[in-house]
């Protein structure tokens, strides 16, 4: 049996609130302000949860439309009572209509059936202008036809009057605070959305989403500017970008790669723009899944490089022109400098001088650990650093070949992997030159065999050290305790201490020991 409220007469419950609200003295049950308290005063119920607008800190404004002046303050009663609500009461829709003209609600309470304008039609009325706002059906009306007109009117709930008015307008109260809720968070993500989709479009990357079939369902406007087209030509269709078919086999393979486990990947590829010509885009691919796993789509950020290849390539060009130049310069330095030694061996020829002779050779000696050095820069791909045991183990042979003594010379090395630089190396392939050519000369006289060892490596503070050893007859202790008379002690003291800025130990027991210890940042270069 569906009660209409009008009929009130017939329900004690309602009579007695009408009234307590024309002054009578009502059943304290019922009345509002002693709702949750028994007869005696005393709290039978915990207190009513209160929600006010989490911004303003407000009550939620309600607009409540009926033609029934006493259920208007009824409602009034109860819903102020909570703490929850502010709520004004108009008898009909006109009223309804001057009232949200002056000021804003949160909500609409309405009755169903009322002179005029009844509450169906005010919800419609409402909805064709783009307002939003929560809407109530609460009528005695309970026909199933009317439901349904209200809901595809598009009203949040319908509530149908019964006989007790606490349970009524505690469910009142309620479905207010969900529909205003609900409102508040659609508007929130209506909000979010918008910042999104302003951010979006105010990118200059290429954006665009598609699902797996190819459509697209979204492209932001620097996407259609790129490509000259229009969103409506785009949107819910296939748009086939023309890439070249050596292009396109990575293409496939990269979107084929995008897994739920490795959902992301970043690509660089040509395209063919439609007036034909070829152009450069970087791309980062994310591939979309729903809550199954189950491959929903694909979200696509990508940007225009072509300034970027074409600055790649001429660096690339320039680069190769350097180095063919580069190559071309040390080559020349090498030839000059064999060309220097040519005219110092012919010189040698034809001197009788044994000590003239020396000096020649030594000056050839110093020469030829120059002309190592551009050799090993001619033939690498490094222009800057040389390995270091590779041009120790050249010049080492070089000098043994060059000096052709009679003891057969045994080198051992401990070399660690250390790059050097073309100006220290010089230096330091001048001071190997004049230790070693010493070693060569003085250290094994009239012995068949002799050995020479060298020990490079780098220390904790990132110094260098240098240790020759000749198991030889040992320096004089006069070149070690005196300043040095010879050239070659003077130039090994030069180049050690000035030009590579280290420290000098000559050891003369069990043979000779030389030990430099150097930065590798020179104060001087060449």
């Amino acid at each position: 049996m569906v009660l209409n409220l009008k009929e009130r007469r017939k329900i004690p419950a309602w009579q007695s609130a009408v009234q307590y609200r024309k002054g009578a003295s009502p059943d304290p049950v019922f009345n509002p302000a002693n709702e949750g308290k028994s007869r005696n005063g005393h709290d039978t119920c915990a207190p009513l949860h209160t929600i006010v607008d989490p911004v303003t800190s407000l009550p939620v404004r309600v607009l409540y439309v009926d033609d029934e002046p006493d259920l208007l303050d009824l409602a009034r009663l109860f819903l102020e009572n909570t703490g929850e609500f502010s709520v004004d009461v108009v008898p009909s829709v006109s009223d309804a209509t001057n009232a949200l003209a002056e000021q804003e609600y949160d909500a609409i309470v309405s009755d169903y059936l009322m002179p005029g304008t009844d509450g169906i039609s005010f919800l419609r009325h409402l909805r064709l202008q783009g307002n939003t706002i929560p809407f109530i059906i609460f009528t005695g009306r309970g026909q199933e036809n009317v439901v349904i007109n209200a809901l595809n009117a598009g009203a949040d709930f319908y509530i149908q009057k019964g006989e007790d008015p606490r349970i009524q307008f505690a469910d009142l109260g309620n479905k207010i605070r969900q529909a205003v809720r609900r409102r508040t968070a659609e508007r929130a993500l209506r909000e979010s959305e918008e910042r999104f989709r302003t951010v979006v479009e105010d990118q200059t990357e290429l954006i665009s989403r598609f699902r797996p079939d190819g459509a697209f369902f979204f492209v932001n406007d620097a996407f259609c500017r790129y490509y000259g087209v229009s969103k409506e030509q785009i949107l819910g269709c296939r748009f086939e970008v023309q890439i070249p078919r050596e292009d396109a086999v990575h293409v496939e393979a990269h979107m084929r790669s995008l897994s739920r486990l490795h959902p992301v990947a970043t690509l660089e590829h040509r395209i063919i723009m439609p007036d034909g010509h070829l152009r450069w885009q970087q791309r980062s691919d994310r591939a979309l899944f729903d809550q199954n796993g189950t491959l929903i789509g694909y979200q696509s950020v990508g940007r225009d490089i072509s300034d970027l290849k074409r600055a790649e390539e001429a660096l690339r060009t320039s680069l190769v022109e350097k180095n063919m130049l580069l190559r071309e310069i040390h080559h020349r330095v090498k030839n000059n400098m064999q060309v220097i030694i040519g005219l110092l061996q012919f010189q040698l020829s034809t001197v009788s001088s044994p000590e003239i002779a020396r000096i020649v050779l030594d000056t050839e000696t110093r020469i030829r650990s120059m002309v190592l050095i551009h050799e090993r820069l001619y033939n690498s791909d490094d222009f800057i650093n040389i390995p270091l045991e590779a041009y120790i183990r050249d010049l080492i042979d070089s000098l043994i070949y060059t000096y052709r003594t009679k003891t057969t010379i045994t080198v051992k090395y401990n070399i660690e992997n250390i790059q050097i630089d073309q100006p220290m190396l010089i230096h330091l392939g001048l001071l190997i030159t004049e230790v070693v050519s010493n070693s060569l000369k003085h250290a094994f006289p009239g012995r068949d065999t002799g050995t020479i060892t060298f020990a490079f490596r780098r220390r904790d503070d990132n110094s260098l050290t240098l240790s020759i050893h000749d198991d030889g007859v040992g320096i004089p202790d006069t070149c070690i305790r005196e300043k040095p008379m010879t050239m070659g002690l003077q130039l090994i003291y030069l180049l050690g201490r000035d030009q590579l800025n280290g420290t000098i130990l000559i050891e003369g027991n069990n043979g000779t020991t030389f030990t430099f210890t150097f930065n590798p940042s020179m104060k001087e270069e060449i």
